[in-house]
């Protein structure tokens, strides 16, 4: 999954049926919803969850279910702060997992094969 250019604003990530996150605010949350099902069911299934800092710019999570394993990428090339060691960088893992928390649901994902897993967070608010 190629991640758009800039500019890349959450209107049409929202209309590219990614799963949007503007500051806590979440657009299409039933397709990670679907994602999750997918996952715990062996289905094979992709999303790309597009989360924007406070000036404006993407980064982007790819997760991609192949039945067995979730290649994660984590791309945050086109954020104008993230320092020198921005790019994208990818990982393959077993699983993500929740947990609930007092603010909602935090998801990550486990037995990645390298730390890149460690950027992927997802909270959903109750």
């Amino acid at each position: 999954m190629n991640n758009p250019k800039k500019p890349y604003d959450s209107e049409e990530a929202i209309e590219n049926g990614d799963v949007v996150n503007r500051h806590g605010e979440i657009s299409n949350l039933d397709k990670f919803e679907n994602f999750i099902k997918n996952v715990e069911s062996g289905t094979k299934d992709e999303i790309r969850i597009t989360m924007y800092t406070i000036e404006g710019d993407p980064i982007f999570y790819n997760l991609n279910y192949d039945g067995n394993k979730i290649q994660y990428t984590y791309d945050d090339s086109q954020d104008g702060y993230a320092g020198s060691g921005k790019g994208i960088k990818s990982t393959s893992c077993s699983n993500i997992e929740s947990r609930n928390t007092e603010n909602g649901v935090e998801y990550h994902l486990s037995e990645c094969s390298s730390e890149v897993g460690n950027t992927f967070y997802f909270q959903v608010s109750e």
